[in-house]
Formats: structure tokens, C-alpha cells, sequence
């Protein structure tokens, strides 16, 4: 297969000697609905296959011919996201509605909207109380994943893979199922597929998800018009909430981690430029515990160089060389998480990694983010060096990425996200200058349409990424929007960040049983709920420390009725001020000191636990 880039080929679209594209997805099916079967017949002209789900037995088969539908309930369904095992049994995922965000050469990119999960159960009454009430909180789990922002797709495009990716895999590659040959650190939904990819026939019918962000915007510049984009790939290992998963695992994988893709598609050619975010790579932890800002702790292990080693090994494989930046304080805790990364970064001897840390709240103290310059100069020269990845429409290959960076700070959030929108801008200007859009030493700013949709696509990838980990917005965005910060900025910052307290302290082990979940790093036994003990999920936190926030609540509430009302002299009421105050104050201290027991802690398997 020749792999020129033109209509028909290459990144664009692939296609074989015959000119024919290869193993794209259907994109719209009807669902039958029958008491002893789930039928999903595609919805396209001569399509003689459709797939057959029993059930009772749970076999997955293809039939060439559409068996007996009579009386069947009807559902128009545009693709599969896959089978999930419940108490009750399974349970199939499918997309009902879809949003469309932008092409990449023709092929249509999707946002997931709503989705429906069906049981194959036709009633609970093989279960008992306990596990009907357990079914349920465990799919209440399965939706909140669900609803959670964003999950995206295509029928004929691989958004699991760079254009680097793409363009370097041998013919071989493009007759494999979307399912097989994608980047399975970004397939969502690879464990809820399993069940598809034994067959290669049935194989087709999987439709690969990523969680993460993606943004496509056409415009014209100077008469020139162009595709610019952003896609962020969340990786699906060690995937997680803000406080429970940080750090990095026996595997070498690390939490949060996010590959970024800028894309930027001309007429006769086409460009992408590839920055990863991840947590510091060494074991610690940061549990939530009532504090608004949790410790940060190194853990004691002797495995620190044996993980980091092994992360980075995988990155290299998949990127070449690291520049890494930390962005971290450097003083108190994240001083000394920092501290710990540069000695084993320094003490790894990888040729293939350069460290930069740069306090960004130091050197960016009172709004003075012009400042990010002084980092902007330590590393320009290597973004020159690692270059990105362009190709002409007839395959010639201009230049390609041999090196990344690799940025954080304590979440690899807010801070990150502006450093990275920093150096996706220096990277787009230089492309547009090389392929005559803008003049030499012109900036996007010189142009308020571009200048307006980079900004808001990085800010809106920043607000996404975070709302995926953190359960808020991010913070800074005001900054990434408009190139300053502002007032109204850091209101938005601060009601974020308490936002972030409450979810992070007492809704977030939910999130993260839910997640845990969907990705098959917990699968629920055909036996769990018979008795409450045997269903982890039935443990509910001890009304005896309720006692605690209610006294505390009371106590306060107490003080200020005793400053509001006079009492019958000043000693008096200073007396009930001082006595409710202390009263205050004790339980506040006593509720901290128990504060991991009150927070709302994930009760499956969890990374965070085996760490």
C-alpha cells in the first residue's frame, strides 16, 4: 500500500491498491430489542452482517442474515462502547447521540452526548435487597463516568495515534480492526471491548474511545485557509482522581498523564506537535484529609530509580528524548518532591533527559506572568533541536519530532496548562511562517481570529483536562483567554479551588470507584452482594464520627448568636464567646486529626492503595 499523503492516503485517509479505504467503523446501526436476543444491524446500503448478543448464554455472533425482529423494541444507536459485568450480569453500552467537533481531511470527529446502558436481565428477581442496592450504586457509578467531559471518537480516523504515529506504521497496520491497531494507553473502553476483540469480525464493530479533549476549528489567513486543532489523549493507566492517585506505579506509570497533540493542516501539508504531562515520577502521596492543602509525601521506598527508570524508558520508546520541566515550589513539600525528581533524574545517567525547574509561583509572583520568558529562553534551543513532525501532501516528510517536553507541577493543571499553551504557540508561529501564512517575526497576535481560537481552544483544553482529574475548571485560564491575569480571574480561581476542596474531600472516592470500574481494574465476582460483607461497597462511614463536624457546626453557630445577642454585661458575653470559641476550635482540631476517616475514600481497587 502506498502511503503518499493526499485525499485518499497517508494521515489523511488510508487506502489500498484498489484505492479503497480500509476497516472504517459504520456509523449508525438500529438496535433490536427481543426478550432473548440483542440484534445490532448496521444501517447501510447492502450490509448484509449484522450482530447477534444471546442474552442468556452472552454470545457475541455475526449472522449474514437479519433473523426475525417481529416485536422487537427499536433503537437508532450510532456505535458500541461495549459490555460491562454488574451483579445482575451484563449490561451493554451503547451511543445514542453524538456531537460532531470538527474533521481532520474529511473524517468526521465525534463527541460522545448521551449514552443507555442496557442489562441483559430482564428483571432482578434473582437477587436479593442487598444486591439489587448494590447493582444500583455500582451503575450510578458506570453513568457518572459516563457524563463525565469528554469522551471522542471516529468512524474512518485513529484518534488514538499522533500523525507521527500514523504516518511511520508499516501497510500491515491498516488492515487491522480500529480496536487492534489503536494506542491502547488511550483506548477508554478497551477492558468493556474485550469481549469483541477475539473475533476479528466482530472486532469491527468496536468503536474506540479516548478520554480527554478535542477541539478543530477551520479559518483563513492571508487567503490561505487552514484546520487548526488540539487533541489530549488521558491515558487509561494509572487514570484516577486529583488526591487519590498521584505519583508513579511499580510499572512505571505515572497519574494524570496526558498526551497533548497540536495539529495544523494546509492544503499541501500537514503538521503536529506533541507535549506529555504526568505526574512526578516517584512515589508519593497527597490523601485527602480535611486540610486544604494536604502534605505532600515521598514515600520511603528503595524502588524510586527502578520506576523512574521504567517510565521513562517506555517515553523514550514513544517520544525519543525528554526535556523536563517542573514547575513546582521550591520550598516546603513540593520543594522536596522536586528535590526528589532532580536526584533521580541526575542520578539515572539517561543522556536522553534534560531537567528544568522553574518556581513558577516565585518568578511568577503578582500577576508578573511576562516572566514566563525567563523560561521561554532556557529552552528554546531544544524545542528548536526536537523540531515537530510536517508532510507534504505527497508524502514527502519535512521534519519530524525527535523529542518532547514533558512538563508539571503538583497536578499537572494549572500551572502546566500555561506553560504548554506557551510553547504550542512559539511551535504554531514557526509553522505558519514556514509555510507562508504569516510573515517572518509576525505572531498569531497580529491576527485576532487565530489569536482568539488558539487562546480559547488551550483554555478550554486546560478547563477539560482539569475537570477530568480535579472535578473543577482550571485555574489561570483567565491568562491562557486573554494574555493577562485579572481580577475577576482570581474570583474564578478561588471559587474553583474551594470547589475543589469539597469534591476532592468528599465525593471523589465515588469518582474514583466509578473509574476503577469502567477501566476493569476492579471486575465484580458473579457471588458479591449475597451478604453485605461480601460487597465492598457496603462499608458506610461510622455515624460516630458525624458527631464531630455536627459539634463543631453547633458550637460555632453557638459563638456567633453569643457576639450577635448582648448578654446581660460585657464579662458575660465574652465569657459565652470565649467558651463556644474554644468549643470551636477543639473539634475543629479533633475532626482534622480524623480527617482521613471522614472523607469519602475509594472502596474498590485502587493504585492509590497499593502504593
Amino acid at each position: 500500500m502506498a502511503m503518499s499523503l493526499g485525499n485518499n492516503a497517508s494521515i489523511w485517509s488510508w487506502s489500498d491498491a484498489n484505492g479503497k479505504l480500509q476497516q472504517n467503523i459504520v456509523d449508525n446501526y438500529t438496535l433490536h430489542l427481543l426478550s432473548d436476543y440483542f440484534i445490532i444491524q448496521p444501517m447501510v446500503r447492502d450490509a448484509k452482517e449484522c450482530l447477534v448478543i444471546d442474552r442468556t448464554t452472552e454470545e457475541i455472533q455475526i449472522q449474514n442474515v437479519l433473523p426475525n425482529v417481529n416485536g422487537a423494541l427499536r433503537r437508532s444507536i450510532h456505535g458500541i462502547i461495549g459490555i460491562i459485568n454488574l451483579i445482575s450480569g451484563p449490561y451493554l453500552i451503547v451511543i445514542t447521540s453524538k456531537q460532531r467537533i470538527g474533521d481532520i481531511n474529511g473524517h468526521a470527529i465525534y463527541k460522545v452526548q448521551t449514552t443507555d446502558i442496557i442489562p441483559y436481565a430482564r428483571n432482578m428477581s434473582h437477587l436479593n435487597e442487598h444486591q439489587i442496592k448494590y447493582n444500583t450504586k455500582y451503575l450510578s457509578m458506570v453513568e457518572l463516568v459516563l457524563r463525565t467531559e469528554a469522551f471522542y471518537f471516529s468512524y474512518s480516523y485513529d484518534i488514538t495515534h499522533t500523525f507521527q504515529r500514523l504516518q511511520s506504521s508499516t501497510s500491515d497496520f491498516y488492515t487491522m480492526p480500529f480496536i487492534e491497531r489503536a494506542d491502547q494507553r488511550f483506548v477508554w473502553n478497551r477492558y468493556l471491548l474485550s469481549s469483541f476483540v477475539k473475533n476479528r469480525t466482530i472486532a469491527r464493530f468496536a468503536l474506540p474511545l479516548i478520554h480527554g479533549f478535542v477541539a478543530l476549528h477551520t479559518l483563513n489567513i492571508n487567503g490561505r485557509s487552514l484546520n487548526y486543532g488540539v487533541i489530549s489523549r488521558r491515558s487509561t493507566q494509572r487514570a484516577g482522581t486529583r488526591l487519590f492517585i498521584r505519583g508513579i506505579d511499580d510499572d512505571g506509570r505515572v497519574a494524570n498523564y496526558v498526551e497533548t497533540e497540536q495539529i495544523l493542516q494546509l492544503d499541501d501539508a500537514a503538521c503536529s506537535y506533541i507535549q506529555i504531562r504526568g505526574s512526578v515520577p516517584c512515589y508519593w502521596t497527597q490523601l485527602p484529609d480535611l486540610r486544604y492543602k494536604p502534605k505532600a509525601t515521598v514515600l520511603p521506598s528503595n524502588n524510586h530509580m527502578i520506576a523512574f527508570r521504567q517510565h521513562f524508558e517506555e517515553q523514550e520508546y514513544y517520544y525519543g528524548k525528554q526535556f523536563l520541566i517542573s514547575l513546582t515550589n521550591h520550598h516546603g513539600a513540593e520543594g522536596r518532591l522536586n528535590a526528589k525528581y532532580r536526584e533521580l533524574c541526575e542520578g539515572s545517567q539517561n543522556k536522553y533527559l534534560k531537567f528544568e525547574d522553574f518556581d513558577f509561583h516565585k518568578e511568577c509572583a503578582g500577576m508578573r506572568y511576562d516572566r514566563l520568558t525567563i523560561l521561554l529562553a532556557r529552552i528554546v534551543a531544544d524545542q528548536d533541536d526536537y523540531s515537530y513532525f510536517a508532510v507534504t501532501k505527497n508524502g514527502t516528510l519535512h521534519c519530524q519530532q525527535t523529542g518532547v517536553f514533558r512538563t508539571n507541577c503538583i497536578d499537572c493543571l494549572d500551572r502546566t496548562n500555561v506553560v504548554q499553551s506557551l510553547f504550542a504557540k512559539r511551535i504554531l508561529e514557526e509553522q505558519l511562517q514556514r509555510y507562508n501564512i504569516i510573515q517572518y517575526r509576525e505572531t498569531i497576535d497580529s491576527y485576532k481570529q487565530l489569536s482568539n481560537i488558539f487562546k480559547n481552544i488551550w483554555a478550554d483544553n486546560a478547563d477539560v483536562i482539569s475537570l477530568q482529574y480535579a472535578g473543577t475548571g482550571a485555574l489561570k485560564t483567565d491568562y491562557t483567554r486573554t494574555g493577562q491575569r485579572s481580577t475577576m480571574g482570581l474570583f474564578k480561581d478561588g471559587y474553583n479551588s474551594c470547589m475543589r476542596y469539597v469534591l476532592n474531600n468528599f465525593y471523589d472516592g465515588f469518582r474514583q470507584d466509578g473509574i476503577d470500574l469502567f477501566l476493569g481494574n476492579y471486575r465484580i465476582s458473579s457471588d458479591e452482594g449475597r451478604t453485605p460483607e461480601s460487597c465492598p461497597i457496603s462499608k458506610e462511614l461510622s455515624k460516630k464520627f458525624l458527631a464531630l463536624p455536627i459539634t463543631m457546626f453547633l458550637a460555632f453557630s453557638m459563638c456567633i448568636i453569643n457576639l450577635l445577642i448582648p448578654a446581660a454585661s460585657f464579662r458575660e458575653q465574652m465569657t459565652y464567646v470565649l467558651f463556644w470559641g474554644a468549643a470551636t476550635i477543639s473539634t475543629l482540631a479533633i475532626t482534622i486529626f480524623w480527617g482521613q476517616e471522614l472523607v469519602d475514600a475509594p472502596k474498590l481497587y485502587s493504585k492509590a492503595k497499593r502504593d
